[in-house]
């Protein structure tokens, strides 16, 4: 029985060849007797190959035009006019121009058809400023520091304060722990509703375990460590609407106890 069964096994195997044979001399019958789409898609892949050798050797497609952004100190270090604009290596060019100005959040290279290559150059967008050295610089959201530095704080942008100069570094992105910490706070406070008719304009954190803030520069904010900011904005709600209904000006509000303790402003 075990025989039977093992010569079964060899034919069955041993038919596959033959099978994908017939299957093969099956299509090519078919293929012969109805040769219009087998032609159509020749035709059709002779006409993009040619169409893709013409760009690719044409004068029309060669560089003539490079168009950088206004005002942007971005330089070629290699003249372009004249090349192939398909077989210009937009990545590497876009590679080289971010390391010549790494302020930028992003260079791109943008190949515009018949023959220009456009230079675009996206700015980061500061969310807050930092205090260093006697200066004042813009961090934006990825805790890149702008390498500008302005002697008197900017208007209109969030204070974070409560980090030494030594852990965090100019002109570039920081893995700096305290400013990571100072910008996630930063967003749970933009995310939380009960400060929509406040404005947050400063962010401390030299204590992990009372996080700070200030309220439009005049009440300070006394919070627990990052683990309990949801909870402790929670309760934060309800006393900004007690004090509203009340029309009750403080000083400083600490929320880190079940019953919040309340300054008011003498």
């Amino acid at each position: 029985m075990g025989r039977l069964r093992a010569r079964r096994s060899r034919r069955r195997s041993i038919g596959l060849v033959p099978g994908f044979g017939r299957g093969v001399w099956a299509a090519c019958r078919w293929m012969l007797r109805r040769p219009q789409p087998a032609l159509a898609a020749g035709l059709l892949g002779g006409m993009l190959w040619a169409l893709w050798s013409y760009t690719q050797d044409a004068d029309a497609f060669r560089i003539a035009h490079v168009l950088l952004p206004a005002e942007s100190p971005l330089t070629l270090r290699k003249a372009l006019i004249g090349e192939s604009l398909w077989e210009l290596d937009i990545r590497s060019l876009a590679e080289e121009l971010s390391a010549q100005q790494p302020s930028l959040k992003q260079v791109r290279v943008v190949r515009q058809l018949p023959d220009t290559v456009r230079i675009v150059a996206i700015p980061r967008r500061p969310v807050a400023q930092v205090w260093f050295g006697r200066q004042w610089y813009l961090v934006d959201h990825d805790a890149f520091v702008l390498p500008e530095p302005n002697p008197e704080p900017y208007d209109g942008l969030i204070r974070m304060v409560g980090f030494e100069r030594g852990g965090v570094k100019i002109g570039k992105d920081n893995t700096d722990e305290r400013l990571h910490l100072a910008l996630r706070v930063l967003d749970s406070l933009r995310r939380a509703r009960l400060l929509i008719s406040r404005r947050v304009t400063e962010v401390n954190v030299a204590d992990l375990r009372q996080i700070r803030f200030l309220l439009n520069d005049d009440t300070e904010v006394r919070c627990g460590s990052e683990e309990e900011l949801s909870a402790h904005l929670e309760r934060l709600r309800g006393v900004l609407r007690a004090l509203a209904r009340q029309q009750i000006a403080v000083q400083y509000i600490d929320v880190r106890f079940q019953e919040p303790v309340v300054g008011p402003r003498t």
